[in-house]
């Protein structure tokens, strides 16, 4: 038999390097160690083995959809705190996590304190690369720059209505409220 599946806890041994490629939720400590409870499954033939986890931990990974705040708008940045992931419906994340958006992956207009719906780049950080190009990412919920109020959707404009103020943002087609 050349596959082999073993359930590990975390820290436990799960080969050597010299041994097995370790792949998956695994560190190296001298010796490769689980990092989750999960299952080991080795395949000799090749002398690989991954550590698939029993949970997922709902940390974001590459073409994930996230929801996040706009913090703060840079020269070369906007920054973000991401607080929910799309998956088997919206989550909350256990841990916020912070992100960018070069202006290379803006194609329109973003407000500070804006919730946004964005699409993870490169999930190497914190801080996450996220994108908002494409129709159905952008801002879900607006805020208006001169009053703090909620900004309601008027065609594609976006009008306050405590002040008056009209505005336009990079709208995410059906999930704006």
């Amino acid at each position: 038999m050349q596959i082999q599946r073993k359930l590990v806890l975390p820290g436990e041994e799960i080969a050597t390097p010299e041994e097995f490629v370790v792949d998956g939720r695994a560190y190296l400590d001298g010796v490769f160690r689980a990092a989750a409870l999960g299952v080991a499954v080795y395949d000799r033939r090749s002398h690989t083995a991954v550590v698939k986890p029993l949970r997922e931990d709902g940390y974001p990974r590459q073409g994930d959809t996230l929801y996040c705040v706009v913090t703060s708008k840079g020269v070369r940045a906007l920054s973000a705190k991401c607080v929910a992931k799309e998956g088997r419906g919206v989550e909350e994340l256990k841990y916020p996590v912070s992100a960018v958006i070069p202006p290379q992956f803006v194609d329109g207009k973003v407000g500070i304190g804006d919730y946004i719906r964005a699409r993870v780049v490169s999930n190497i950080g914190p801080p996450f690369l996220l994108s908002i190009k494409g129709p159905t990412f952008g801002v879900v919920r607006a805020i208006c720059p001169k009053c703090g109020s909620v900004m309601k959707r008027r065609g594609a404009q976006l009008v306050c209505p405590a002040c008056g103020a009209v505005d336009v943002r990079k709208i995410a087609q059906g999930f704006y409220v």
